[in-house]
């Protein structure tokens, strides 16, 4: 068979059985998370232009797009969500894609599901294969994809998406095989841009890719059968590691679900992934010893060598750009005990405090600390002086992690804190609960519970 045949194969013949309470629990918590992301994005500029472009002259649909009063085309909501849940990158993370999952997955299978009225378990099952696609395909051709300055979150993800539509949309083996076709064709997004409102714009576009490949391939439109893996096909033009094995794939495809291995990371910080384990690091240095911003002498940040292929800005001008700056997290972290939502602004990064610190930090790469094939967690070891002495800590994976997970508390105090600008509290506990029993839900009831309060 066909790469494409191949996973078209695995997306129409799984059973929803097949995903064990385990891997269903962890697809829900990343769901809830992700509709988080996507409530606290939706206020942001990039969202707000994104959405007043998608929906200026669309007409309605079933689908809905978080701050908006009415209701869209797969489309559009997919476009809309998608940008908004990676607009202030707080979103979750899969390692063997090199890149955000859910924010292409869940904003495409959401609208699909709610235009068809799909079950919440039919979402839960399509979003479990979305990831397994783009997990087990970036498994494949990365770390050299992304060094090659793809954004896999989006030309990864764009087929992930589609097999979860394609999932939703009931599609037969041949006509799923035509989408992934079809979105591989769709697949794009350059690393240059991050630290831009373009980087979500990716997400977005991939989401909205992924439902229109769908779409396209349920009217009975056409791709090349090999468009994944021959010559000039997806794996081979963008730059992959190796040509994906439909054999193997076969063979390993929810065996086992990457919703369990490597699992599906939750971030603490709304950064880049790359400055996750300093953060952990110097705030347990920080809280260990009871250090002081202005005690701090100097700080310096070993990291793996794929944290500088990500961190472009080592003095960022924007909010934007330091959430992709090793050194100004590392500032607000040593100055506040934390990084969050409301450190990302021009305001902090012209605070004098942060513009004292950042001279005294050093970021540089150390080899001893490179991931293998996949990105595992991006270590770091942060030292500090202060007090004339040297306080050191290293981190080999962040919290959120799967092995280092959150629990339900701090998963649902990170929720709250991304919807406190869209609901109050007792909708976002309302919101919150409909995602965990969400295989007793209708899709097309969660408009309700998606809307601000009045």
């Amino acid at each position: 068979m066909t790469l494409s045949e191949a996973l078209a194969r695995f997306i129409v013949s799984t059973d929803a059985g097949r995903l064990d309470p385990a891997d269903a629990s962890a697809a829900k918590a990343a769901i809830a998370d992700c509709i988080g992301c996507m409530m606290a994005g939706s206020v942001t500029d990039s969202a707000r232009i994104a959405r007043q472009v998608a929906t200026s002259g669309a007409s309605a649909g079933a689908a809905t797009v978080i701050g908006a009063t009415r209701r869209y085309s797969p489309q559009v909501a997919a476009l809309a969500n998608g940008t908004a849940a990676h607009a202030l990158d707080f979103d979750d993370i899969l390692w063997t894609l090199y890149g955000h999952p859910s924010v292409t997955i869940l904003s495409s299978a959401l609208a699909i599901a709610q235009d068809r009225a799909a079950t919440g378990s039919e979402l839960v099952t399509a979003y479990a294969i979305g990831v397994e696609v783009l997990g087990k395909l970036g498994r494949a051709v990365n770390p050299v994809h992304y060094e090659h300055g793809w954004h896999a979150t989006a030309s990864i993800g764009v087929i992930g998406a589609a097999a979860a539509c394609a999932r939703l949309l009931r599609l037969d083996e041949e006509k799923t095989a035509m989408a992934l076709g079809i979105a591989a064709s769709q697949a794009c997004g350059i690393r240059r841009n991050f630290g831009t409102m373009v980087k979500p714009l990716h997400a977005g576009n991939a989401a909205r890719a992924g439902v229109f490949a769908a779409e396209l391939a349920e009217q009975g439109f056409t791709s090349n059968i090999t468009a994944l893996e021959d010559e000039y096909g997806w794996a081979r033009t963008l730059g992959g590691r190796s040509v994906p094995d439909s054999d193997v794939l076969t063979r390993t495809l929810g065996e086992p679900w990457e919703l369990r291995e490597p699992g599906i990371v939750l971030k603490r910080y709304p950064s880049c992934g790359a400055t996750h384990c300093a953060l952990d690091a110097l705030i347990a240095l920080r809280n260990r010893h009871g250090l002081h911003h202005d005690e701090i002498e100097r700080i310096d940040c070993d990291a793996s060598p794929f944290a500088h292929k990500v961190l472009l800005y080592s003095r960022p001008a924007t909010g934007l750009e330091g959430k992709f700056s090793m050194e100004f997290c590392l500032a607000v972290a040593a100055i506040e005990g934390n990084v969050d939502l409301l450190h990302f602004n021009e305001d902090w990064i012209a605070d004098p405090r942060v513009t004292a610190l950042l001279p005294r930090i050093s970021f540089n790469a150390r080899a001893d600390l490179a991931p293998d094939v996949s990105a595992d967690a991006v270590p770091a070891e942060v030292s500090v002086r202060a007090r004339g002495q040297l306080f050191t800590q290293k981190t080999l994976m962040p919290s959120g992690d799967p092995r280092n997970p959150m629990d339900e508390h701090a998963r649902w105090r990170k929720f709250l804190s991304c919807c406190k600008t869209m609901l109050d509290e007792r909708q976002a506990k309302a919101l919150f609960d409909v995602v965990g029993a969400l295989e007793m839900v209708a899709c097309a009831d969660l408009h309700e519970a998606l809307q601000p309060a009045s």
